[in-house]
C-alpha cells in the first residue's frame, strides 16, 4: 500500500511541475515546500490543494485532469496495516509453515 501511495505522490509531483506555469509557481513552491509535520502544516496543505483544484478546474488539458484526480495525494497520508493470524497461511494447517521454515523435517 505504501508503495502505491508513493507512486501516486510521484505522479502528482511530476504533473505539478509540468503545470507550474499555468497554476502558479508560488502555489507549486508552497505545495512542495510544506513539510506537513504538524497539524497546522497539514491543514495548510489541505487549503493549498483546494486552491490548486480551483485553478485546475479552469484548465482543459489531460495533465490538468490527471493532476486534479491525483491532487489529494499531495496531502500526507498515514498508512496503517492490520492483519490477523492468517497472514502466514497457517490457519488449519497446524503451523506447518513454521516447521518447514525451521528445517525440522
Amino acid at each position: 500500500m505504501r508503495l502505491a501511495v508513493d507512486q501516486q505522490i510521484d505522479n502528482a509531483v511530476v504533473l505539478l511541475h509540468r503545470l507550474a506555469s499555468q497554476v502558479g509557481d508560488e502555489l507549486v513552491a508552497a505545495l512542495l515546500g510544506n513539510k506537513q509535520e504538524t497539524d497546522e502544516e497539514i491543514a495548510k496543505q489541505r487549503g493549498l490543494v483546494a486552491e490548486l483544484k480551483k485553478r485546475l478546474a479552469a484548465l482543459d488539458t489531460p495533465d490538468a485532469k490527471g493532476l486534479a484526480a491525483a491532487a489529494d495525494y499531495l496531502i500526507r497520508k498515514s498508512i496503517w496495516s492490520f492483519g490477523g493470524d492468517g497472514w502466514a497461511y497457517d490457519i488449519g494447517f497446524g503451523a506447518l509453515d513454521h516447521v518447514f521454515a525451521s528445517a525440522a523435517t
